[in-house]
């Protein structure tokens, strides 16, 4: 069983994420949508893996990842940043999918430097993932599965889930 602490302010994608990810049976999943209290939770419930948005109200998840960071107490919960800043597209090349932030909305905000990647966003942040919204409930599966069996340093059995777009 994975634990998840989903932070985002906005109650229906955490409810649906939520729902899709206990019906995969393998997650328990605690979501809380006020970001000021963010660290309070995390450190109460103690989760496998953090999943935080970055735009919210009143707090951004950035500075949410910098207290986080800088906690001894929270400092090695792998977060997975999932944020509608980019996109998801099928490299077909690759075979795989990848963030871009091709918009210039996402290119220019804050101080995220201008990254053409997941991977490279992710380590800009000094997070463990970054999956952008809308995505499939299959693939928020696997990052989690992904970045859990890292942070435990031994492998999540697999899971299936649905295609359909959270």
């Amino acid at each position: 069983m994975i634990k998840v602490v989903m932070v985002d302010d906005e109650v229906d994608l955490c409810m649906i994420v939520k729902d899709n990810l206990e019906a995969a049976g393998s997650f328990m999943v605690v979501t809380h949508n006020k970001p000021e209290t963010a660290e309070e939770i995390i450190k109460r419930e103690n989760p496998d893996v953090i999943l935080l948005d970055i735009v919210m109200p009143g707090r951004s998840g950035s500075d949410i990842i910098r207290s986080l960071k800088a906690d001894p107490a929270t400092k090695k919960i792998p977060i997975i940043v999932v944020s509608g800043k980019g996109e998801m597209v099928f490299n077909k090349k690759k075979g795989e999918f990848q963030w871009i932030p091709h918009s210039k909305l996402v290119q220019t905000r804050g101080d995220l430097p201008d990254v053409k990647g997941a991977e490279a966003l992710a380590e800009a942040y000094g997070v463990a993932d970054y999956v952008s919204k809308p995505f499939s409930t299959e693939l928020l599966i696997q990052v989690i599965q992904d970045v859990a069996a890292r942070g435990r340093k031994s492998s999540a059995p697999g899971d299936e889930g649905s295609e359909q777009l959270i």
